[in-house]
């Protein structure tokens, strides 16, 4: 499943800065309605974008995120069905049509249950794709099961052998094959018991330390073991060796969003021995450095990360690490329990208040799940069917924290302690990159974003310019308000890198000045749009905001200068 595709779109309303046709007024809104979760409104806007603008660039995407919307958030998979199969008949093109394909597919599994349907699919994903073997492979399993799930077990035999002759090279699928083989050969029941355990022993024998053959084992143990007694004993035994609880892993908080991520991160951090400050952690993941103004979205700064901030940390400190995204929360489940078998916390969105949790261990014989809430000293326990209701309820999906459904992050084997100057560099490049980029997630970021603001404050004192006030004043009070919070963190970090780098220090500790006066001149900025936007306020007062704006914009651009001629010092 490729969870990345919406948050990656996200960037596509870059190329709308600027621009006023109907059907780019219509994406922004639709993208705006999206990331206020008003999945309605949005599917309407992105619905007559696309019928009404159906040659427009965009019609594809709006295709795609309407379809999105109406199987994954309104549960209308009958809708999502027709525009998945619009997308893909309309725009062949597009780099949406193999996975609209493989949707399609799910839905006539899931919904219509019709494995014809399903094949026919998966004979076109084939045809338009012939050269992605693992896609074809993918789709070539979803017929097979379909047929199992139907009752057609000679079908689903047929599939799955085809499958296996054809992508001999795609070991997890052609593993799934053979176990499935297996299991409709056993469901038709000609063949007695050693027969049937030979297959199971082939899956084990041709793809071994597979999560199929593991299964083949468990069903051949069934077989072989006629005793219920020692059966259930050595289920038991299983289970234990197969329930984990890691201690130790302690507490974090944080309100929401950014802070409370970093804050699940900064303890997951900890528990393998890598003690950082929260502050260091929002320099590291960048929110320190950006600022965005959007009219349109005025509280769009309150939770952009450029990038994902757990994945991009970890990288930086030499972590490797395991992520994963899936389509329902057992399967993600099943991926989460192995980290835990392997000593590894694991981080998700849970619950309808969608609040970072750390996953702490699970007991299967008991099916009980252990996690450590946000602001609780101990650990909280949960049936697994709730955690899995509650995980399922979080709102995953639409963001860099949270690219996908039941998106999991968790810490693996730390393969280098990378020194402290090239941890610094790293930072300092992310930082340029962010203050120096003209765009972000849609949005006038850096000096861009200042020079845009001057303009809207200078019009803010027109008396008539109601809405541009109002928007000003909203950006001021949640956006710029967040900033001027993680600025901070950026000091303090350039303060902590001249301490590391001693070759340097000289050089960051003036970078750490010219910061600090970047950020006292921004919130100078921010008390200006206040005053302004109280009760009827002169003009002028507008007009002096609007000469603030500018000149944070000029010490935005000197402090990027700063930034690059550190780097170059750094890389010598």
């Amino acid at each position: 499943m490729r969870y990345w595709l919406l948050g990656a779109l996200l960037a596509l309303t870059a190329i709308l800065t600027g621009c006023s046709t109907k059907a780019e007024r219509l994406y922004n809104r639709a993208e705006a309605f999206f990331a206020q979760e008003q999945m309605q409104l949005a599917a309407n806007e992105y619905e007559s974008l696309a019928a009404e603008f159906d040659r427009h660039p965009l019609a594809d995407d709006a295709l795609y995120k309407v379809a999105y919307i109406y199987a994954e958030e309104t549960d209308k998979p009958s809708l999502a069905l027709v525009r998945y199969r619009r997308l893909a008949d309309r725009y062949p093109q597009s780099p949406y049509v193999d996975d609209a394909l493989l949707r399609i597919m799910d839905i006539q599994r899931a919904v219509l249950k019709d494995p014809g349907a399903v094949q026919g699919t998966c004979e076109e994903l084939c045809q338009r794709f012939k050269d992605r073997k693992q896609l074809c492979a993918r789709g070539m399993l979803t017929v097979a099961s379909t047929w199992f799930d139907t009752g057609g077990y000679e079908e689903a035999t047929l599939a799955a052998q085809t499958l296996i002759d054809h992508y001999s090279g795609q070991e997890r699928q052609c593993a799934q094959a053979a176990l499935l083989i297996a299991r409709a050969t056993e469901k038709q029941g000609d063949l007695d018991r050693d027969t049937i355990v030979a297959l199971y022993e082939k899956v084990v024998e041709a793809y071994p330390g597979t999560h199929s053959a593991a299964t083949a084992k468990r069903i051949i143990g069934w077989m072989y073991y006629e005793v219920r007694g020692e059966h259930e004993q050595q289920q038991r035994t299983e289970m234990k060796e197969r329930s984990r609880i890691i201690r130790g892993v302690p507490p974090h908080g944080g309100a929401s969003g950014q802070g409370q991520a970093l804050s699940a991160l900064r303890s997951a951090l900890a528990h393998r021995g890598e003690d950082r400050s929260l502050q260091e952690l929002a320099a590291m993941s960048g929110v320190a450095f950006e600022l965005v103004f959007d009219p349109a979205r005025p509280r769009l700064g309150q939770a952009i990360f450029a990038h994902n901030p757990f994945e991009t940390i970890a990288a930086r400190l030499g972590f490797a690490y395991n992520v994963w995204s899936s389509g329902t929360a057992a399967e993600a489940f099943d991926s989460a329990h192995q980290a835990l078998l392997q000593g590894h916390p694991v981080i998700v969105l849970y619950g309808s208040d969608s609040a970072w949790v750390l996953l702490t261990g699970y007991d299967m014989e008991a099916e009980q799940v252990s996690y450590l809430p946000p602001d609780r000293d101990g650990y909280a326990t949960a049936s697994k069917d709730t955690f899995l209701a509650q995980w399922a309820a979080a709102s995953g999906g639409a963001s860099a924290m949270a690219p996908g459904k039941f998106y999991q992050f968790s810490l693996a084997a730390r393969l280098r302690t990378p020194p402290p100057a090239e941890v610094v560099a790293a930072s300092l490049q992310q930082a340029t990159e962010l203050m120096g980029a003209g765009e972000l997630a849609g949005a006038a970021s850096g000096v861009a974003a200042l020079e845009r603001l001057a303009i809207q404050l200078e019009q803010c004192a027109d008396p008539e310019a109601t809405q541009a006030r109002e928007q000003v004043a909203e950006w001021a009070t949640h956006s710029l308000a967040a900033r001027l919070s993680n600025a901070q963190s950026g000091t303090a970090l350039l303060r902590k890198a001249a301490d590391e780098v001693p070759s340097a220090a000289t050089r960051l500790n003036e970078l750490a000045e010219s910061h600090r006066e970047v950020t006292e001149e921004t919130q100078l900025l921010a008390d200006k749009i206040a005053e302004a936007s109280g009760e009827a306020p002169p003009e002028e007062i507008w007009e002096t905001a609007a000469a603030q704006a500018s000149f944070v914009a000029a010490l935005h651009s000197r402090f990027v200068e700063q930034l690059n001629g550190v780097l170059g010092q750094l890389s010598q």
